[in-house]
């Protein structure tokens, strides 16, 4: 691959004529004629002008080529936390006049440890491998060794070729490798982004983590366990910003104390098929997808997500789908939030079968599902206890709870206000003020649901028609139909 490399390369730069073309000698003895001799000097075809010329070739390797004004070697010398040692199946261009970067011929791995291997930190293994050309369609593995690494700003990517490139730790047990980024306070940067067509091949076997003693995005957490974010610090840990961004995650990989845990925004794209991302100590969700962004996590978790930083306006969900949004969360848990445990807003979609939401921050004020302003949102099969309302489809809002238990919550275990709920087979038990409530011509409509419901306050509560707010609006009959 080597020889292959360097020929392509030569043939491809400019060369003056006759720069690399033998001369045109002739024999004396063949022509008779003195003037055929070759000279040692003073004439333009001399053996001295020629060897001016010439390469030196060792074992069929070029010596110290000249590429367009720099060198190509294996041992890079000077970039930030290489040590020197050659890299199997890499090539590293020490250009003088464009950026330096590597040549990834076949898969191969740089190792990231605390010392005796070709980088220190994972950040500056990252990003060398920006500025990589990748060839024969080659991986790039940067592999961490077990190990804390403070990480002071993030893994950023607007190009596609870092599709090619993996970040993995330890996939046995992610604690094991731990990226601390320390650089997020003030900074709304996060640990991995991928942005504006930008692309990451797989992260995987890390913790990513921020600290959570005032210095990064965290501020602090008050007695009630609602945390307090640092102003302009809403990073996420992954986070796919922009039509084409996409970052696929693996199955053991953990992320805390960022405002977001995953964000995708701007149709920007994260993939984790097969689940296993957990997630928790989060600020307004743990998991977004907005503005045509798409998550997939089958089946993550979710933890922990509040911002009381401005009690009048108080925030945290576990995984949130809005303008036009979605999130594929199957078999997925969601607890400890402060607002809903999943929320759809301005056109959302969510596909959240099989989910367990296990319970609000403050179960006086959470909603195991918030969905409003025409977002959609399927529930078959999960299991919702232990907040406000169970599920509440407000304002245009539309649930699907199929199969779903709802059971010891507050006010309601369903709430139809202004939003539509329908279903077949649904458990409501044991919800303290109302088993199903409709208002605001809110429409609930669930078959072989009546005999599955037990140990409500009391089974239905329907709004009549009438003006039914300060506002003056007037509505007609909300209904509940239950058979």
């Amino acid at each position: 691959m080597r020889n292959v490399f360097l020929a392509t390369a030569l043939c491809a730069l400019p060369v003056a004529a006759g720069a690399q073309s033998m001369p045109d000698w002739q024999s004396y003895q063949a022509t008779g004629n003195p003037g055929a001799m070759v000279r040692s000097a003073g004439t333009a075809d001399s053996v001295a002008a020629w060897m001016g010329k010439k390469v030196d070739v060792n074992s069929g390797r070029i010596n110290a080529p000249v590429l367009n004004g720099g060198n190509e070697t294996f041992e890079p010398k000077d970039i930030p936390g290489a040590s020197g040692t050659a890299i199997p199946n890499t090539f590293w261009v020490d250009r003088y006049y464009s950026p330096k970067s590597w040549f990834i011929t076949a898969n191969t791995t740089w190792n990231v440890c605390a010392s005796g291997c070709p980088y220190t930190n994972p950040l500056d293994a990252w990003n060398a491998a920006l500025h990589a050309t990748f060839l024969n369609g080659a991986w790039l593995t940067i592999s961490i060794a077990d190990g804390t690494y403070n990480i002071s700003n993030q893994f950023f990517t607007n190009v596609t070729r870092t599709q090619s490139v993996q970040v993995v730790g330890d996939t046995a047990n992610p604690a094991k490798v731990v990226l601390n980024f320390t650089g997020t306070k003030g900074t709304n940067t996060g640990g991995f982004t991928a942005y504006d067509g930008g692309r990451i091949g797989l992260i995987d076997g890390v913790t990513i983590q921020a600290p959570t003693d005032g210095s990064a995005s965290l501020a602090s957490t008050d007695p009630a366990g609602r945390h307090i974010w640092n102003s302009q610090s809403y990073g996420g840990g992954i986070q796919a910003y922009g039509g084409g961004s996409n970052i696929h995650v693996g199955s053991h990989v953990v992320i805390r104390n960022f405002y977001y845990s995953m964000v995708a925004d701007n149709n920007g794209v994260l993939n984790a098929p097969n689940g296993g991302v957990t997630m928790s100590v989060a600020g307004d969700v743990n998991a977004m997808a907005r503005g045509g962004g798409v998550i997939v996590c089958t089946p993550c978790s979710a933890t922990d997500a509040s911002d009381y930083s401005y009690p009048a306006i108080t925030l945290g969900s576990n995984y949130d789908a809005e303008r036009g949004g979605s999130l594929y969360i199957d078999g997925s848990t969601g607890s400890k939030s402060l607002v809903s445990g999943v929320v759809g807003l301005t056109g959302g979609h969510i596909w959240a079968h099989n989910m367990t939401l296990s319970g609000a921050l403050i179960a006086t004020q959470g909603q195991g599902a918030w969905i409003t302003g025409n977002a959609s949102a399927e529930f078959s099969g999960s299991n919702i206890s232990g907040y406000n309302i169970g599920v509440n489809a407000v304002n245009g809002g539309y649930a699907s709870v199929d199969n779903t238990s709802i059971h010891n919550n507050r006010l309601a275990g369903i709430t139809a206000d202004g939003g539509r709920v329908t279903g077949g087979s649904a458990t409501i038990t044991n919800n303290t003020t109302y088993g199903i409530q409709a208002l605001h011509q809110g429409s609930v409509v669930l078959f072989g649901s009546y005999a599955r419901m037990s140990g409500n306050g009391t089974n239905f509560s329907v709004q009549p028609a009438g003006i039914q707010n300060v506002s003056g609006t007037a509505y007609s009959a909300s209904s509940i139909d239950v058979q």
